[in-house]
């Protein structure tokens, strides 16, 4: 696992990265985007898998990983990105989904390298590509 930091994950960090690559003016919308994105990827991995991608991140979105606490919800890559276009500040799907990317370009430099197949594994096919594909 690379950190961008040798003292590990922190959370300006993250969000300083979230912010320029979904190309945020502020950092209020760059962490209300990183909280929504993984809030909703949460609700589609399995617990043992959180548990596995927590350590990764800062210790200020870890809590976003469980905050859902039920079983795996099937959903499609619309519905993902319509869940968070609830929580920022556009509903453009085109753009919602580029800012998306920018999140998982980041979480994709933070988890471990085992974590990301078995992360991907657990997504349906169109967010799992999409996933993938975040690393531009």
């Amino acid at each position: 696992m690379t950190h961008p930091e040798p003292a590990g994950p922190t959370m300006t960090s993250f969000l300083g990265q979230v912010g320029r690559r979904a190309e945020l003016a502020d950092g209020t919308e760059a962490d209300r985007l990183a909280r929504a994105s993984i809030r909703a990827l949460s609700e589609r991995l399995a617990a043992g898998q959180l548990n596995d991608l927590a350590p990764a991140l800062p210790p200020e979105l870890r809590e976003e990983l469980y905050g859902f606490g039920g079983q795996a919800v099937a959903f499609d890559k619309d519905t993902f990105l319509d869940q968070v276009s609830g929580e920022i500040d556009t509903v453009d799907l085109d753009e919602v989904e580029r800012r998306v990317e920018a999140v998982f370009e980041v979480l994709l430099r933070w988890i471990p390298d085992e974590e990301i197949e078995d992360t991907v594994a657990q997504l349906p096919p169109d967010l799992a590509d999409m996933f993938r594909s975040a690393t531009g």
